[in-house]
């Protein structure tokens, strides 16, 4: 007798079907039903670096809910196998790098960011979180580089945790070269800080994330980006199966190379942008200390919805 599509018992026959049914579970905030359906994907389809992903973004969602450093771990750990099946995968790589940021191994970090330039060297969220990496690393004492020891860790306080990821052990064979001698620095720890000082830019992003509502009626709206400042997504509405990677990543360099441009010509500061696309169109707006995008048909009232932005941009200030 042929088996149809979830007859195996789990329901699903494909790997996109896994992937849809644990973004949807995510979205609705069940994290651990997500990770359960990643898991049962990955053991069908073992060999699908997408699945690897979601799951480490899924843990990642986890980690500013519950604060445990060893999920950002086991996002790791997700990353590296991504990595392994796809080395020209640009948001495994990205990913990593932000929880090598957020764990102070900034060589670690530098190592996967500059080999995403390698291959996209105007990528603007690169750049910015290479930046970030390289500045920490120049505060290191000129006289411990040259005895090339590694400066002495400060105790952990009772906000913090310090995670060793045993499991970090992409080579260059693996597509990634530090030229440092070809791996992650594995003898790096993760220092996760689990205090509450980004307590407040939490806030902010919360009610920006909150007040997406007054678009979620509005004719001909496909999907709905809040995207933070180093370009990932932290709120996503999605009406369309718009793609929830590829999407947020062009609005980033895009917003990021608009308000380069106008800073460089002195001709004021970029506020809004409109992007013509084959499935519609995408507006780009400056709020505050995110981005907002909104996707809508390409026959959609633009008057009508700059109004709802304008509202939105007010309510979000107060």
């Amino acid at each position: 007798m042929k088996k149809t599509p979830g007859s195996n018992g789990d329901g699903f026959g494909t790997a996109e079907e896994y992937l849809n049914a644990a973004k949807s579970m995510r979205n609705m905030g069940e994290f651990d039903l997500a990770l359960n359906v990643c898991d049962k994907g990955t053991t069908k389809f073992p060999n699908n670096s997408n699945i690897y992903i979601l799951k480490a973004q899924i843990l990642i969602t986890k980690f500013k809910k519950v604060q445990k450093p060893d999920i950002l771990k086991m996002a790791l750990v997700c990353l590296e196998k991504a990595i392994k099946l796809n080395p020209r995968s640009y948001l495994a790589k990205i990913l990593a790098s932000q929880i090598f940021l957020k764990g102070r191994a900034y060589k670690r970090a530098r190592a996967v960011l500059m080999d995403v330039l390698k291959n996209l060297p105007d990528d603007e969220k690169a750049k910015v979180l290479l930046a970030e990496a390289e500045k920490h690393i120049e505060k290191k004492p000129k006289d411990e580089k040259a005895k090339g020891k590694a400066a002495k860790p400060a105790a952990p306080g009772a906000s913090k945790d310090e995670v060793i990821v045993v499991a970090a052990d992409i080579s260059e064979a693996d597509g990634v070269k530090t030229g440092e001698g070809g791996q992650w620095e594995l003898d790096e720890k993760l220092v996760i800080d689990t205090a509450e000082d980004t307590a407040d830019d939490e806030a902010r992003m919360e009610v920006f994330a909150n007040k997406l509502t007054m678009f979620g009626r509005l004719e001909g709206m496909q999907g709905i980006f809040i995207i933070d400042a180093t370009g990932q997504p932290y709120k996503v509405i999605n009406k369309k199966k718009l793609d929830e990677n590829a999407i947020p990543s062009m609005v980033f360099n895009l917003f990021k190379a608009s308000v380069a441009g106008a800073s460089r010509t002195n001709f004021g500061s970029f506020q809004r942008g409109i992007l013509i696309a084959p499935f519609g169109t995408i507006i780009i707006v400056n709020v505050f200390y995110a981005t907002l995008a909104l996707v809508v048909d390409n026959d959609a009232n633009l008057q009508v919805i700059e109004a709802r932005i304008q509202r939105y941009l007010e309510e979000v200030a107060g």
